[in-house]
């Protein structure tokens, strides 16, 4: 029964050890602000209006039109009016081709509610299996 809380566990905390993001979209002219900026942190507008404030560790991401994501490196790549270059990741696209420009950020509350769950699963089971397992004999 320990190996089955244990991969229970496993189970519901390994997205958790990752993270649980919020992607929040950008209009072109926004998502150009992190090609370089002598402000680092730098806080640029979604298209929902929140204020985002986009460090060198924060994950960002261009989707073509075919709705393939393409991750860039924040703050080492450039737009011009024609194509996006990012020379780390080997990346050429034609502006005409992108469609949404992403910008992920780490969910807290989402993470935490995650990892409560998870734990909470697994503490029901053991308890179930406490509960239900009763005493055993072996004589007849």
């Amino acid at each position: 029964m320990a190996t089955v809380a244990v991969l229970s566990l496993l189970f519901f905390l390994a997205p958790a050890m990752s993270g649980c993001f919020n992607t929040y979209e950008l209009t072109q002219e926004e998502f150009a602000k992190l090609q370089g900026s002598d402000e680092i942190p730098l806080a640029v507008d979604s298209k929902g209006g929140e204020k985002l404030l986009v460090d060198r560790d924060t994950p960002i991401y261009v989707r073509s039109v075919g709705g393939r994501r393409y991750p860039l490196t924040p703050f080492n790549f450039k737009m011009t009016s024609s194509q996006l270059v990012a020379s780390d990741r080997d990346t050429l696209l034609a502006i005409s081709d992108l469609e949404d420009y992403e910008v992920d950020l780490f969910s807290d509350t989402q993470t935490i509610l995650l990892i409560s769950a998870g734990v909470a699963v697994v503490a029901g089971l053991i308890v179930i299996t406490a509960v239900t397992a009763g005493s055993k004999s072996f004589d007849q």
